[in-house]
């Protein structure tokens, strides 16, 4: 079949016999391979929105092979009694069924017009249980995007990303999916666990404040944590329409707050390490925030700090145990009050995942 051919057929320009000889021709199936290669060709062509996602060209062939053979097999029954003054109606019908066909794979080839119309993406099919009722959202502005789910949850979307969630959970879970960045303040509901689909990870809640951002060239995504925990998992079946509890199982690490989890595409693994700001726990009184030292202790201090933060920080060695501090760390944040600190002390620190050792000889 001539490409020319083709690109008319699938670009809703053919007149009736050019079609009827396409499907003809995309129904014989020795030509399969050519029709794939073709489909495979024009994804490159016109997925310019997401190059980054991978066209799995034998799922779109079958059901576009399926489509075609069901609606000639239901026109074939529904005209077993008509006589020849019907069938040129027949004939029309079945012209109309190829420019829908046309239109049909042109949603598939374009993957980006795919994408918006459908809930059969990589990106989405994690919620194929919820049918054609999956809202997605776009922010094509240079501005954040808030949006409300129905159980209160709200969703800070980032500009160039898309999020896709149903119009009502069911089967006792929330379930939603990114591609791209987004901060979730999610409502808290232990009946009803939240699950966010990213790239190649599964971020499992119940009620806690996080970030997710997602690399399109790298495929790294990183999960921040604010408030709370959130267990977060490697996806191990990309193609996997339906989730379960034993993918929870392969590969996953519990992220608290001030802490993230990246994982690496590449590796398949998970880093865990402390955000860029930690912040004060949300649960922590105002008074408590006061950070005022008079020959205090240094494992007093650090108790302090670890207590308003919710981090794990560590001596290298037991001579720190002798070290005295005195000073105001009222306006540091948590690094610039570690910076301070060391620097009275003669030590120095590094975040080793999400802990803070302390080194140093200590004070003697």
């Amino acid at each position: 079949m001539e490409k020319a051919i083709l690109n008319k057929f699938f670009s809703n320009q053919s007149d009736s016999l050019e079609r009827h000889r396409v499907i003809e021709w995309m129904l014989n199936p020795i030509n399969d391979i050519a029709l794939k290669a073709w489909m495979r060709e024009n994804w490159e062509l016109l997925s310019e929105y997401d190059t980054s996602v991978e066209p799995d060209i034998d799922k779109i062939w079958f059901k576009l092979q399926e489509s075609i053979k069901k609606e000639i097999a239901e026109s074939s029954t529904s005209s077993i009694q008509m006589n020849d003054i019907q069938k040129p109606a027949l004939i029309r019908t079945f012209f109309k069924f190829a420019s829908a066909v046309a239109a049909i794979l042109i949603l598939f080839v374009g993957g980006y017009f795919f994408l918006k119309m459908s809930n059969v993406n990589n990106h989405d099919d994690n919620l194929i249980a919820y049918g054609k009722s999956v809202i997605v959202e776009e922010n094509n502005s240079s501005v954040n995007k808030l949006i409300r789910l129905e159980d209160g949850t709200t969703v800070t979307l980032n500009p160039h990303s898309i999020f896709y969630y149903p119009t009502h959970f069911v089967n006792g879970k929330r379930e939603v999916a990114l591609k791209g960045n987004a901060f979730f303040q999610v409502a808290k509901n232990p009946e009803k666990p939240f699950f966010v689909f990213a790239n190649n990870i599964v971020t499992k809640v119940l009620g806690t404040s996080f970030t997710i951002l997602t690399n399109p060239n790298t495929k790294e995504v990183s999960v921040s944590v604010h408030t709370g925990r959130v267990q977060v998992f490697e996806k191990n079946s990309a193609s996997q329409s339906t989730f379960n509890e034993k993918v929870l199982t392969s590969n996953g690490v519990i992220v608290t707050a001030n802490q993230e989890a990246i994982y690496s595409n590449k590796k398949n693994d998970f880093q865990t390490t402390l955000i860029p700001v930690p912040l004060p726990l949300p649960n922590v009184k105002e008074k408590e925030k006061t950070f005022e030292f008079d020959r205090a202790n240094l494992p007093d201090v650090l108790s302090k700090i670890q207590q308003v933060y919710g981090v794990e920080i560590v001596m290298e060695n037991d001579n720190f145990n002798k070290c005295i501090f005195s000073g105001e760390l009222n306006s540091e944040n948590l690094f610039e009050k570690l910076d301070i600190i060391c620097t009275a002390i003669n030590a120095t620190y590094e975040v080793s995942g999400t802990k803070v050792l302390i080194k140093g000889k200590g004070c003697i």
